[in-house]
């Protein structure tokens, strides 16, 4: 749940992106933030989403709290890998 609330809180406070408040202003006007809040937006929620639903079919499926944790961390850890990859991608405003 707090993925899926951060991601989209993110969309209108782009202070929750880590590093951003560190910016100097100059650093801060090259970066296109209304892409990198929707990437940031659409990963954590899907992660999010992920991990809830993942979480429902483990429990369903009576899986020891072991495995729930490895697979749940592994999800986190993957989904947090993919949005730094996406938002390193991004292009700097021109």
């Amino acid at each position: 749940m707090i993925l899926i609330l951060t991601g989209i809180l993110v969309k209108n406070n782009s202070d929750l992106i880590a590093g951003y408040n560190t910016l100097s202003k100059e650093e801060k006007e090259k970066i296109d933030m209304d892409k990198l809040t929707q990437v940031a937006r659409k990963y954590l929620v899907l992660t999010g989403l992920s991990v809830l639903i993942v979480e429902g079919i483990l429990s369903l499926l009576t899986i020891d709290e072991k495995t729930h944790l490895y697979v749940i961390c592994g999800i986190v850890i993957f989904g947090v890998t993919v949005l730094i990859i996406q938002s390193n991608r991004l292009k700097p405003k021109p």
